[in-house]
């Protein structure tokens, strides 16, 4: 199997090939005879390295802790530093890539319906196939620099199709805005490499993960410094990569994109890179224990990741467009994987980064049906009632929503509540940030719950030829849809089976990624260890108060779920009464909504924007006005001058020539004077 681990990535690049190449060789009318032929070969290229990845993860399980790597080609080789260009599968990359080629092709079948009617088809499922390549390389790279290059890959992609539509100017600078941002968390990444490569003096994984675990601690004390700063630069960029603050703000305007790329980039893959990679170079954050500004590198990546959950999701509640309320659900939900993360808990972050691909894609590729039946209109005012408008969707959203509120047996229930439980068991600042956390669950059920009531059972603002006139869902939305549904309502028991802390006998998911993260986990001090270690929680003899803790925070999680939900149902239930907008009105929320909202947009305008235009600005004065300006002035003048002495020198008057042509000739005699040898 290693000697074909590159065909993974290589399928959808070779699909982008050819789907590019029909693009540009006219493949533009979508109703054109190449139709078929680009729909066929975007769907199948991601299919047949879904089929390869599941054949790699077979293979992989004969022997777990021996993951299957391949060598590529030596990248650079220059004194003590060996590059190779590598593949590296093992139980992460393995988990990550099944969703990420699995989702990938449903979310590209998805879009052969509904993006059929635009005349850019085959240069969009080119997109995707790129993206597709680029996030398989994020995943699969053996080692930070070929990690890097599919982070700018998946950079590159999110510019080219979130500017799809790019006859519209706002589409446009959501782009830029997208592809900026997300450099400056790529500084962050870049320098953070660096300070990782003189501490282990190697870029490799593998090598990478040895040097941690051998924990020598006069090595670890007498680094402690570069190893905190390498630490807090790699979690910088992946704030970038992830929307966590400070580099939050690029991800709700990002769903100007069409909605397949709201579904599979900025909820399932591109935007859960950051905590693939923390929990990637896990044995590092554990390791990163010095304090900057009183928080060491994990007590960091928990604060950060409730804050911007918090955030997120009160800016969820005055959303009117239905993409930019599950855009801000995206930021918090990954709020609550940096606060796993930060618990030390990589392998429960994990789990809500696979459950929350099928429920959040769900929701996305849901709401892209209400838009593609309701005409492209995005505006929860405009909707209602769509429950019996277009039962079949808000069936399919249904299950997504009550997975997202942790509703038991849903997804989302298993992941959430082990993300609490996580929280409160690390104790100390976890505790704190526990209790925000379940607050957050809440905000989540409300804004949630707010979006599902004015889209599918509040009174209906939609109006009648709309309503005579909605677009059934074509099958190839409807499968898609089927099969990520059922992946919201059963991928908790199915991959997580119940936790052993429930009583029961099946850990599988911590068991699947012990190999990995399960070094750095056991080395992490905070989390208490149940009676018998390991094995115990494996077969489900957890002492009396780590079940208590367990069915607390399942409690806890429901309650807050019901109580939000509950207060939505209330406060929404008659939608917007008459307040409904008319056609093109702006959705941007106002008040204390939009400074929630785009606060952070307003900061950066008055930290960032604002200071960089003055500097620029009195650049222009002081250099092109003052200094070049003045240089030319001088010199110019200064040529007048000379030139008008010389012409008035040389006037035809036949004394002034007399005069000068006599003092040449004493100038003559007296150098010729000087040089004359004495005797």
């Amino acid at each position: 199997m290693d000697s074909v681990l590159w065909l993974i990535p290589v399928l959808p690049l070779l699909g982008a090939a050819i789907t590019g190449g029909l693009a540009l060789a006219g493949a533009k009318d979508a109703h054109g005879p190449n139709r078929g032929l680009v729909a066929t070969i975007a769907v199948l290229m991601p299919a047949l390295s879904f089929f390869l990845t599941i054949a790699a993860s077979v293979e992989l399980a004969k022997h777990p802790d021996y993951p299957i790597s391949q060598h590529l080609w030596t990248w650079l080789d220059f004194g003590s530093l060996h590059l190779n260009a590598s593949l590296l599968f093992d139980r992460l990359s393995s988990l990550m890539l099944l969703f990420v080629t699995g989702i990938g092709t449903l979310i590209t079948l998805y879009s052969v319906g509904y993006m059929g009617e635009d005349r850019g088809f085959a240069r969009f499922m080119s997109y995707l196939n790129l993206f597709l390549f680029s996030m398989i390389v994020l995943v699969i790279g053996g080692s930070l620099p070929m990690t890097f290059l599919g982070w700018e890959g998946v950079g590159l992609c999110s510019y080219l199709l979130v500017g799809f539509w790019h006859r519209n100017d706002d589409y446009n600078d959501a782009a830029r805005k997208a592809f900026v941002v997300n450099r400056v968390g790529d500084l962050g990444f870049l320098l953070g490499m660096f300070a990782l490569l003189a501490v282990v003096g190697s870029l490799d994984y593998e090598r990478i993960a040895g040097f941690f675990q051998q924990r020598d601690a006069t090595a670890l004390a007498g680094q402690s410094g570069l190893i905190a700063a390498a630490a807090l630069l790699l979690f910088f960029g992946c704030t970038g990569k992830s929307a966590q603050i400070p580099l939050v703000t690029w991800l709700p305007d990002a769903m100007a994109g069409p909605t397949p790329v709201s579904a599979l980039i900025h909820a399932a893959t591109m935007v859960t890179a950051g905590v693939f990679l923390i929990a990637r170079l896990s044995d590092l954050f554990v390791d990163a224990t010095l304090p900057v500004l009183g928080l060491n590198a994990l007590q960091w990546v928990m604060v950060v990741g409730c804050i911007t959950a918090v955030w997120g999701a009160i800016a969820g509640c005055f959303q009117h467009d239905i993409k930019k309320a599950l855009a801000y659900s995206t930021v918090s939900q990954l709020g609550f994987m940096f606060m796993a993360c930060g618990a030390g808990r990589f392998d429960v972050a994990l789990f809500h980064v696979f459950t929350h691909a099928f429920f959040k894609a769900t929701l996305f590729l849901g709401a892209g049906a209400v838009i593609h039946g309701l005409h492209h209109e995005q505006d929860l005012r405009r909707m209602g009632g769509l429950a019996r408008l277009m039962p079949f969707t808000g069936l399919i959203m249904g299950a997504g929503w009550l997975a997202i509120l942790g509703i038991a047996p849903f997804s989302g229930f298993w992941s959430k509540d082990l993300i609490l439980e996580s929280l409160f068991a690390s104790g100390g600042l976890g505790i704190a940030i526990g209790v925000v956390a379940v607050v957050t669950a809440g905000i989540t059920a409300y804004y949630m719950t707010r979006m599902m009531v004015l889209a599918f059972t509040a009174p209906t603002q939609v109006d009648d030829e709309t309503r005579n006139h909605i677009q059934a869902v074509p099958a190839t939305m409807a499968i898609p849809l089927v099969i990520l549904a059922v992946g919201s309502i059963g991928a908790g028991l199915l991959w997580m089976g119940l936790p052993a802390a429930y009583g029961c006998h099946t850990d599988w998911f911590a068991q699947y990624l012990a190999p990995v993260v399960g070094k750095a986990q056991a080395a992490f001090a905070p989390i208490p260890a149940p009676p018998g270690g390991h094995e115990a929680v494996a077969h489900g003899h957890a002492d009396a108060g780590h079940l208590t803790l367990a069915w607390s925070m399942a409690l806890a999680g429901t309650v807050a779920a019901v109580i939000g939900a509950a207060l939505a149902v209330v406060v929404w239930s008659k939608g917007y009464g008459t307040a409904k907008p008319e056609a093109g009105t702006s959705t941007a929320p106002t008040g204390f909504g939009g400074a929630w909202t785009y606060g952070f947009d307003r900061l950066y305008d008055a930290v960032v924007v604002l200071p960089t235009k003055i500097l620029g600005l009195a650049g222009y004065w002081l250099v092109e006005l003052l200094v070049i300006a003045g240089l030319t002035q001088l010199v110019a003048n200064a040529a007048r001058y000379v030139g008008d002495g010389y012409a008035a020198m040389q006037r035809p008057r036949l004394r002034m020539q007399l005069a000068l042509s006599i003092a040449g000739l004493v100038a003559i005699l007296i150098i010729v004077a000087a040089n004359i040898p004495k005797p």
